[in-house]
């Protein structure tokens, strides 16, 4: 094998190439839209798995040089009162969760991809592609590009997933909307290294401020899947108001300050599982073929692990259907634990009193009984065969 192709260049795409560049093989990856990610707010967290495995290919230093530490989530409900602090188990305090802006780390990954002699190309679309032996992709702009393999890190809309199988699933919108943004110098007596977390009595909020005095912030807001596509700044910022009136919370002191560019807001789905992962001399990683629901803070580190663990099968095991199998047989059942764990059925919009009484009562037994260790401390070593 010698060519691969990755449709998609966000996070997904260029760990994936990364890591198959590190594996030794060429790699081109053609991204549907004409330029990278936007400067707004939108932030993520990458957890001590997803360190982990980008340290497996010698990329940890993109994320440590433009982030910093995250080490434990402080709940509060509505009124301000504590509900508990959870911290995020990490391997040690060098290789903790980090916090940075999304358009920092697809930048970073650009550039080190290129580095690595990824070929990066922008504004093609992928629409088909003919298998026979190898793959030929075909795209919006009447292109038509071959290789060996092509990877498809296209997002929750996949188009990649439906070339493999027609009949897969889609994605199920999951009743809310997640908007976020960021302001500076609004709430200096944050603790630093800490997420602010709070169940309001109509939605939940929270957020991080940065050791420069930014805060970075987030909410669920539930509404129609289209109901804030076209909003503007200022139909947000209200809507958000109107969610959170009457509570106690800090992270609407930050909500409110929020400069018009900095605002953004985008639907959450859900996809619960993918029968099928590869075919026709195409597979599939991250938001592609798993969509972690934001409340687990897994969607980033989860696709790194993806492509990390994709290009070691693919170096480890020449025949590339068997690889192919390997990779599904080593991911598939970490990942579906992982979306099992954020799942939420579609219920009430808003809670009632009693279901506010559950729930914070659930996330108060959760602060004191955490038990994620299976889920940050998974662990990657390169230099280990998959086939051995």
């Amino acid at each position: 094998m010698s060519r691969i192709l990755v449709a998609g260049g966000g996070v997904a795409g260029l760990v994936t190439a990364i890591a198959l560049r590190h594996a030794g093989f060429q790699v081109a990856v053609f991204e549907a839209h004409p330029t990278g990610a936007d400067g707004k707010g939108a932030f993520l967290t990458i957890m001590a798995n997803g360190l982990d495995a980008l340290r497996a290919i010698d990329a940890e230093h993109l994320v440590l040089d433009r982030s910093f530490p995250s080490t434990a989530v402080r709940m509060r409900n509505g009124h301000d009162r504590p509900l508990g602090e959870l911290a995020i188990p990490s391997p040690d305090p060098e290789h903790g969760p980090r916090t940075m802006r999304r358009a920092d780390l697809y930048r970073a990954l650009a550039e080190e991809a290129r580095r690595r002699g990824v070929e990066i190309q922008h504004g093609k679309r992928l629409v088909g592609v003919r298998h026979h032996g190898t793959v030929t992709a075909y795209f919006d702009d009447d292109t038509r590009i071959g290789g060996d393999l092509l990877v498809g890190a296209d997002g929750v809309r996949s188009t990649t997933r439906t070339l493999i199988d027609p009949q897969a699933p889609q994605p199920e919108y999951t009743g809310w909307n997640l908007a976020m943004g960021a302001v500076r110098d609004v709430l200096p007596a944050s603790r630093r290294d800490c997420y602010y977390m709070y169940f309001g009595r109509r939605a939940t909020c929270g957020h991080i401020t940065a050791p420069d005095g930014e805060t970075w912030w987030f909410a669920n807001v539930p509404c129609g899947e289209r109901e804030l596509a076209g909003a503007t700044p200022a139909q947000l910022r209200q809507r958000l108001g109107d969610l959170f009136a009457g509570d106690q919370i800090g992270t609407v002191q930050a909500i409110r300050t929020t400069a018009d560019d900095q605002l953004t807001a985008t639907a959450c789905y859900q996809l619960p599982t993918v029968p099928t992962w590869s075919g026709n001399g195409m597979t599939l990683v991250g938001d592609a073929l798993h969509v972690a629901s934001p409340s687990t803070t897994q969607g980033a580190s989860m696709a790194i692990e993806d492509g990390v663990t994709l290009a070691k099968c693919l170096r480890d095991e020449p025949d590339l259907t068997a690889a192919l199998h390997l990779y599904e047989r080593l991911r598939r059942d970490r990942v579906e634990r992982v979306v099992r764990t954020g799942f939420r059925k579609l219920g009430p919009r808003v809670p009632g009193p009693l279901q506010r009484l559950l729930r914070d009562r659930a996330v108060a037994r959760r602060a004191r009984n955490p038990e994620v260790d299976w889920l940050h401390l998974h662990h990657i070593d390169w230099d280990v065969s998959v086939t051995g």
